[in-house]
């Protein structure tokens, strides 16, 4: 009997561990309408009220509210949405450039999303750095700002010596990293660059408020376009990733995960659009 109640513990809890996989629980539906241009990288305000977007090549930022309704282009810059970031409800911090004698010149400007109003915070230069962090031990700042040498600069990624990293994202608490190196795919580390994690295939990774779980798509190409994609939800404590778009008609890209967790937004370049997917535990 003894033998019966711990096999029977037993699976419960590993029941209780695969309910606590994130799933989703509807099929994508349209949130944002491309018009002139495709749309793309969505950006979750910090409560969860608003969606920044921007536009093809990162040219522009558009706001809406978090049920789609509202859309309103907020800046027109180039270079404006790419890796914009909200610092409060209200504004964005965005990255615009400007070309002076064939130089990329770039500025850090924050936009309030209600008035329009920008601000310069810092004057355009030419070697930008975006984390205005340069401390040889900071992980996260060597990923943003020095991609081509962050393999060499990282002990932890010696092995992949020479390969690029990109889109590194901090998980909710602060502890831990997600990033990709170019053909290898996605890994997870400590914030201090420890405990290197393979999870797999995987691209613009995006954490679960649990800071457990992590979303990221999946795009096959020919060399020239991409021809398909998935959205898995991956399990950092290991396990077979999840795919959540596998019976939908959409080649998810770059992607968010709502701040609750309850949805995951993408753009899918079948059309140009932003979805969503409700997701629940």
């Amino acid at each position: 009997m003894k033998k019966r109640l711990l096999l029977a513990a037993a699976v419960l809890l590993g029941c209780g561990s695969l309910m606590a996989q994130p799933v989703s629980v509807s099929q994508p539906r349209l949130l944002l309408q491309a018009t002139t241009q495709g749309l793309m990288a969505p950006t979750w305000s910090p409560d969860g009220s608003k969606i920044a977007v921007t536009g093809d090549s990162y040219t522009g930022i558009w706001v809406a509210n978090a049920d789609g309704s509202g859309l309103t282009q907020v800046s027109e810059a180039s270079g404006a949405g790419y890796k914009m970031s909200w610092i409060d409800a209200s504004r964005i911090q965005s990255t615009p450039y400007t070309m002076v004698n064939n130089r990329r010149m770039t500025r850090i400007e924050n936009v309030n999303v209600t008035t329009g109003e920008k601000a310069v915070v810092a004057a355009a230069e030419r070697n930008f750095k975006r984390s205005r962090v340069n401390r040889a031990n900071d992980v996260l700042a060597i990923m943003v700002d020095d991609a081509l040498n962050a393999t060499k600069r990282i002990a932890s990624l010696s092995e992949y010596a020479g390969k690029m990293v990109l889109n590194p994202a901090l998980s909710p608490d602060g502890s831990k990293i997600a990033f990709q190196v170019v053909s290898k795919g996605l890994f997870v580390c400590d914030a201090d660059g420890s405990n290197v994690v393979f999870l797999g295939k995987g691209a613009h990774a995006s954490w679960m408020p649990d800071n457990r779980h992590v979303m990221a798509s999946r795009p096959v190409d020919n060399g020239d376009v991409i021809t398909a994609s998935d959205i898995y939800c991956f399990d950092i404590a290991g396990g077979t990733p999840m795919n959540i778009t596998a019976d939908s008609n959409v080649i998810p890209v770059t992607l968010a995960v709502s701040p609750d967790g309850s949805q995951v937004a993408f753009d899918n370049d079948r059309d140009g659009c932003i979805y969503v997917i409700d997701l629940t535990y």
